[in-house]
């Protein structure tokens, strides 16, 4: 797929702005490339996906937190009746102990089942965008060594304060849309 969109790129490129001179510097907004990039849509959707996954997790464990605090306040009810037995009333506060500390570790590993989660979709959307980049990268430079370019800015950097790198450019040297 990627040589088909690669030969697809040149052949527009071709028709569109004919061959570029040589030793020419061209420009393109990588960032916008990134944007427009089917597989950049695709990999969007598939950790949109993931997200849900994880939502849909977290909200069973919830609600199985929600049931165990229920259940507490009935042992708590239960612990302090006094129609109930002293030994009934001692049951009921012994339980309500153990459901307290299994709320106290379900509640833990909600939490580190959540960061633990977020952590592994942080390392995937790296992976995935680093993947995208190169890809992009390397239908840039086929694409510049057909044209003959010396060389190719993006123009979407920054410097270290937040300025634009590259402040203009004329619109027939910008191969974004290319």
């Amino acid at each position: 797929m990627n040589k088909f969109l690669t030969a697809l790129f040149l052949a527009a490129v071709l028709m569109v702005g004919g061959a570029r001179a040589e030793d020419e510097i061209a420009f393109v907004d990588l960032q916008e490339v990134f944007k427009q990039f089917y597989k950049t849509q695709l990999a969007q959707d598939q950790i949109r996906q993931q997200a849900d996954d994880i939502k849909m997790e977290r909200d069973e464990i919830e609600e199985e937190v929600k049931v165990m605090k229920e259940e507490i306040e009935v042992l708590r009810a239960d612990s302090r009746d006094e129609t109930l037995s002293d030994e009934v009333r001692a049951n009921k506060r012994d339980q309500l102990e153990e459901k307290l500390v299994e709320l106290q570790t379900k509640e833990q590993d909600m939490v580190e089942f959540e960061k633990l989660r977020r952590q592994q979709m942080e390392q995937q959307n790296t992976r995935m965008t680093k993947k995208l980049f190169d890809d992009i990268h390397a239908s840039v430079i086929t694409f510049s060594k057909a044209q003959g370019f010396t060389a190719v800015i993006d123009r979407s950097s920054h410097s270290r304060i937040g300025t634009d790198n590259v402040l203009i450019i004329r619109p027939n040297v910008d191969n974004t849309a290319d």
